[in-house]
């Protein structure tokens, strides 16, 4: 029988005003909530914000903060609004976690104090993890330091199954997919047309639409639980 896994998770409080979703929360005086990052091709980091602030100022503090290359909002709620925004990769600290080899589960900051959950895996070192955050990201501090074990996670997140279905994307197709969705894209009516969320990603439309709807099929596919030749065996008859 396999052993079981664990993971470290690591709790962090972050005054740090370098990092966009800290500033923000301090200057609108709100929440900022970390939905989504998604690293591009070309070395840029793509990131999605809900702000509970006006879409006005949250937009117009963003295309104020210098480390932020471009930003629109893709939904606007009245007091809430979803922010897209595009960083360089360097500095940001989801960047600095993922060189540590630490996974980002949950990132906000309420009037400039922020709070980072990021969990371990077994193969990396928590204390360099540790080591890094606080070297690099200015008034930082370890607030908690839990061991978990697998069957716990599943419990509380059921990460394995929603992973049965993302590991069958390339990495393309999950940021086309990731992008899409965090976009409004495939919402309806749609908040973002699939122009803008190539640009988001960097890439051309036709690029962002065949990697999205292969994704797709993939994940579609994997959940009817058809093999890929029972799927082309189907017959397109009414």
């Amino acid at each position: 029988m396999d052993e079981e896994r664990s993971t470290v998770e690591l709790k962090f409080e972050v005054r740090d005003t370098k990092d966009f979703f800290v500033a923000a929360s301090e200057t609108l005086d709100c929440r900022v909530v970390v939905e989504d990052t998604i690293y591009r091709t070309d070395g840029k980091v793509l990131k999605y914000f809900t702000v509970t602030a006006r879409a006005t100022s949250a937009l117009q503090f963003a295309r104020d903060c210098n480390t932020v290359q471009s930003a629109r909002v893709v939904r606007d709620g009245g007091g809430t609004c979803l922010l897209e925004t595009v960083v360089d990769r360097q500095g940001y600290m989801t960047g600095t976690l993922a060189m540590a080899r630490a996974v980002t589960k949950r990132v906000f900051a309420d009037d400039g104090v922020g709070t980072v959950i990021v969990e371990v895996p077994e193969h990396a070192d928590p204390g360099a993890v540790i080591d890094v955050m606080l070297e690099y990201h200015e008034g930082t501090t370890l607030l908690s330091k839990w061991h978990r074990e697998d069957s716990d996670l599943v419990a509380v997140t059921g990460a394995v199954g929603t992973e049965r279905y993302l590991s069958a994307l390339t990495t393309k197709q999950r940021d086309a997919v990731r992008a899409a969705v965090q976009g409004g894209y495939l919402a309806w009516p749609r908040q973002s047309s699939a122009s803008e969320c190539a640009d988001a990603l960097g890439v051309s439309q036709p690029t962002f639409s065949q990697h999205l709807y292969r994704g797709l099929e993939v994940l579609l596919i994997g959940l009817f639980d058809m093999s890929e030749e029972e799927y082309d065996g189907v017959s397109m008859a009414p």
